[in-house]
């Protein structure tokens, strides 16, 4: 479990990273995008736990 926590911890990581850019220059489209693919990835990977704790419980 400590690889899936650190693969969590580096996902937030890169999300608040790209959002605190965002923040000082919320008009860029590629800042825009870069938060908007480290949402994603983080939601994907979120997902892909929740399934696979359900799979366990079962």
């Amino acid at each position: 479990m400590d690889v899936n926590n650190e693969h969590l911890k580096a996902l937030l990581e890169k999300t608040d990273r790209a959002f605190q850019a965002l923040l000082k220059e919320p008009d860029s489209a590629e800042l825009n995008r870069a938060y908007e693919s480290a949402k994603e990835e983080l939601n994907q990977y979120i997902s892909s736990v929740r399934n696979n704790l359900a799979k366990r419980q079962r």
